[in-house]
């Protein structure tokens, strides 16, 4: 009986929690994919980025670089989703690794969302709100991630 006691904690994961953790880090590889898509989409007609960063260029007489601003936007989406997918991954396997994977890559995608909500330059916010946001859609569902992987440890 004492024996049987001591096993009770099943050190495997239940099924079920690892298709949560791996649903959640596909739901951040997703929010990647959308931050992509609306770039290109804001690239290939409105351009709302380019009109913004020359707002705020335009009274120093420079101008924006749209190939530098909307490549350091597809630069923050490819980054995090090659890490969501690396931790959508690790979760599916089961990996050791999968929630310090996790939380790094919470870390890093925030670090990116940030860049893009803080970057100023003549006292100006080079990028909208609204780019710094969906950046930061894929570092909740990262939280989300982290805490299935973190809570069946």
């Amino acid at each position: 009986m004492r024996e049987s006691l001591s096993l009770s904690a099943s050190p495997i994961p239940t099924t079920r929690a690892r298709r949560g953790a791996a649903g959640a880090a596909m739901s951040s590889v997703l929010l990647s994919a959308v931050l992509l898509v609306a770039a290109v989409v804001d690239q290939a007609g409105g351009q709302s980025l380019v009109d913004h960063a020359a707002a705020v260029y335009a009274p120093y007489g420079k101008e924006a670089d749209p190939n530098l601003l909307y490549g350091l936007v597809y630069t923050v989406a490819v980054v995090d989703a090659l890490l969501s997918l690396l931790v959508f991954r690790a979760a599916w396997a089961h990996r050791r690794s999968a929630p310090i994977l996790a939380v790094t890559t919470v870390v890093v995608t925030a670090a990116l969302a940030v860049l893009l909500l803080a970057t100023t330059e003549y006292g100006a916010q080079i990028f909208p709100p609204v780019w710094g946001v969906l950046a930061l859609l894929p570092a909740a569902a990262g939280v989300v991630t982290s805490a299935l992987l973190l809570r069946r440890r």
